[in-house]
């Protein structure tokens, strides 16, 4: 059989194939319609099995068993976007209740008597990213630790909060992703600022003087290439590098030096013993602004969820599909173990979209159908890129 010969043959198999997928999608249809009357959901995992199984049983070359599974992978998928139109027509779903409970995402510049909290002191690059987005007009109260934050925020002590949840170098701050769901607040905004660490001391202090340097964790992870250099130094683990500032400050002693913020040494009435000392040049920290409500406007960009993620094969796939199916663009992925049961994980997901817009509500419907635990966290403008 020559090369004619063959398309020939696979034209006439393509045109059979093209009734029997027709076929196939009206009958899909009406499997929507049973589901939508019986209050069931699209996704069945152990149905999807069932078909792939039995149809690998049905071949004659099982050679081409992995090459039916992803067939039938791809063949459902497309049965579950045509249910998930017609559940769409019927729709009465998450987003139609969040839409009810849903706040005016307004420019924070704007508002009148609010009040903010922060973790850290004056000086710190949470006060800095906070300046930054909501101005320097407004009532704001600085807290010990970030969980301090969301307590205040809870109980109405403040009405925003603003928190680190990224550094582009160290990665996530992921005790900050866990109290988002430990206090079920929720995404209002976010913020991203430069971070230039330095050393800093009292005046007159030289580098050979100092024998003990206080900073945050991640100011001596950022700065590690040049602490590399004085080894004899004895690095201590703070709350913030501002307070660390602040610490020495108050010591008035030579021996001692921070790393923190230029602002902070201006604060604090410090010397700049070795400006940007920080590994890399493009060393820059996310923050995300939390409230009480769910707030969203038609020109937020952003959403952030977070679901729950069973450690078993083919669970992350099945949910993440939602988003390639919906033409929906995924920005970011966080796994944490749940709190709450061993080997069950929370996924946060960040994406592009508005919640108003239809692939977007598609999407969050069909996670939420298929997780144990799903929460709609924000909904919010992007930062522009610095």
């Amino acid at each position: 059989m020559d090369l004619s010969e063959c398309r020939k043959e696979i034209d006439n198999i393509d045109k059979e194939l093209v009734k029997l997928f027709e076929k196939r999608m009206n009958v899909a249809i009406n499997v929507a319609k049973y589901k939508i009357e019986n209050n069931l959901p699209i996704f069945n995992e152990a149905r999807e099995v069932e078909v792939i199984k039995k149809n690998i049983d049905r071949l004659n070359n099982k050679e081409y068993s992995k090459l039916t599974e992803n067939f039938f992978n791809h063949l459902m998928a497309l049965s579950r976007k045509l249910q998930a139109d017609i559940f769409e027509e019927n729709n009465d779903d998450t987003i139609s209740k969040i839409e009810d409970t849903i706040s005016v995402n307004k420019d924070k510049r704007s508002l009148n008597n609010i009040r903010i909290g922060y973790q850290g002191v004056k000086g710190s690059f949470s006060e800095e990213a906070m300046i930054k987005y909501f101005g320097e007009n407004h009532e704001n109260n600085n807290y010990e630790e970030f969980e301090d934050v969301f307590s205040a925020l809870k109980n109405d002590e403040i009405d925003y909060g603003i928190l680190p949840i990224e550094n582009s170098y160290t990665g996530a701050i992921t005790s900050v992703y866990d109290l988002l769901v430990k206090y079920g607040l929720y995404i209002v905004g976010e913020e991203c600022i430069k971070i230039d660490q330095n050393l800093i001391g009292i005046k007159g202090t030289k580098i050979n003087d100092i024998k003990e340097v206080y900073s945050h964790p991640q100011g001596f992870e950022q700065s590690k290439e040049f602490l590399s250099n004085y080894s004899n130094l004895k690095l201590i683990p703070f709350h913030n590098t501002a307070i660390s500032a602040k610490y020495i400050s108050e010591l008035n002693d030579k021996s001692k030096a921070a790393i923190a913020s230029l602002r902070a040494a201006k604060i604090y009435d410090l010397d700049i013993i070795q400006k940007e000392i920080n590994d890399k040049d493009d060393n820059h920290t996310k923050f995300i602004i939390v409230g009480r409500k769910l707030e969203s406007s038609k020109d937020c960009n952003k959403i952030t969820v977070v679901f729950s993620l069973d450690d078993k094969s083919g669970t992350l796939y099945n949910l993440l599909r939602h988003f390639a199916e919906n033409n929906i663009n995924m920005i970011k992925i966080e796994s944490r173990p749940s709190k709450n049961e061993p080997w069950q994980y929370l996924l946060y997901v960040d994406f592009e979209g508005n919640v108003e817009n239809e692939d977007v509500k598609k999407a969050i419907r069909l996670i939420e159908e298929n997780s144990e635990y799903f929460k709609l966290l924000g909904s919010y403008k992007k930062v522009n890129k610095l």
